[in-house]
């Protein structure tokens, strides 16, 4: 039996950004939005994981960066504060002498935040803003099945 998804209703934002796919791994919630400072929180199935705020003080460009494992799908994610205007570039990787690197999906999430995704098994993310870089080891999030 095809099963048809209507689309999108003009005007009224998508719920998942074009390109992300959850698939129960990953979800991310705005709290307090009317706040003074609202922040994002981020789960990595169904765990928190992290709390972005919107306050300036603390400018991370990489903030955090995991490997999340649902059944047999595996997925990479990272996430870290917007350095300004302009865009961020994401690149997950795994090996060492025969390295094997693919882009991210990166979307913003909220003015101060941003997150990337890739499915796939990788050890190591790299991201870029401008001149500034920064990079780090996945940490490994539990399996869920």
């Amino acid at each position: 039996m095809r099963t048809i998804v209507p689309d999108p209703v003009p005007g009224r934002p998508e719920l998942s950004p074009p390109g992300l796919r959850s698939a129960g791994l990953w979800s991310v919630r705005l709290a307090g939005a009317g706040s003074a400072s609202p922040a994002i929180e981020l789960y990595a199935a169904g765990v928190l994981i992290d709390v972005v705020s919107a306050t300036p003080v603390a400018p991370q460009l990489l903030r955090g960066a995991r490997a999340v494992t649902l059944g047999p799908v595996q997925c990479a994610l990272a996430w870290g504060r917007q350095p300004g205007p302009g865009g961020v570039v994401a690149e997950f990787s795994r090996g060492r002498l025969r390295r094997q690197a693919r882009p991210a999906v990166v979307v913003t999430v909220a003015p101060w935040c941003w997150l990337a995704v890739a499915d796939g098994r990788f050890t190591r993310v790299d991201v870029q803003a401008g001149p500034r870089r920064a990079g780090r080891r996945l940490a490994r999030g539990r399996s869920c099945r």
